[in-house]
């Protein structure tokens, strides 16, 4: 009994001190470490799912370089967070929770548009603007230096993200080129040989 009081009162200390911690850091700081963990669960969750589900290879590469890059961030992340008393979301909710959902349903050159898009691209400028705000203007020291030192890494991937966009809109453009020459060669083929419509004269 003696022992369970005992680890009962330590507990508490744990979570008054915590508390006080996470009570001491500005609204803004506590804001940055909730959207960092957002953003950091969505890129592991969706870069697992593009590991798996991606068509293009150029694609399955940028995914397991986000696995490994926003690996290594998130558990600095959540190291910062515990040493602050702060509680990272431990789930995505609203918009990302619709994206993940759509990513699940999403196939072949659809799912690699959409993670692109949404994950390689937007997310990315979402969490450099993120990051950059706190590298400028966080009030706790470890916050702001947590920021500076990512934000490099989050904008060489929104640079990647970019290119990798760009090489998908190439690669449909050229499919769509390539279906329309197709067409056009059937369309050839039934008329005349130069491409024109052959008209059959009255009574042959």
């Amino acid at each position: 009994m003696k022992i369970s009081r005992a680890l009962l009162c330590t507990a508490a200390g744990f979570t008054l001190m915590y508390g006080a911690v996470a009570a001491e850091l500005a609204n803004d700081d506590q804001e940055f470490l909730r959207k960092a963990g957002e953003s950091g669960l969505l890129e592991m969750q969706a870069s697992e799912l593009a590991v798996e589900k991606a068509q293009h290879p150029e694609v399955k590469k940028f995914a397991e370089i986000m696995i490994k890059d926003h690996g290594q961030a998130n558990k600095e992340l959540k190291s910062l967070a515990e040493s602050k008393g702060f509680q990272l979301p431990v789930e995505l909710e609203g918009d990302k929770q619709d994206l993940m959902k759509e990513l699940r349903q999403a196939e072949g050159a659809s799912f690699d548009d959409e993670y692109v898009d949404e994950v390689a691209v937007d997310a990315h400028e979402d969490a450099v603007d993120l990051f950059e705000d706190a590298a400028d203007n966080a009030e706790d020291a470890d916050i702001k230096a947590f920021a500076a030192k990512l934000l490099p890494t989050l904008q060489s991937h929104l640079e990647q993200g970019e290119k990798l966009n760009d090489l998908l809109d190439d690669a449909d453009n050229r499919e769509r080129s390539n279906g329309n020459a197709a067409t056009s060669g059937q369309g050839a083929a039934a008329g005349g040989g130069d491409g024109s419509v052959v008209i059959p004269k009255a009574g042959s």
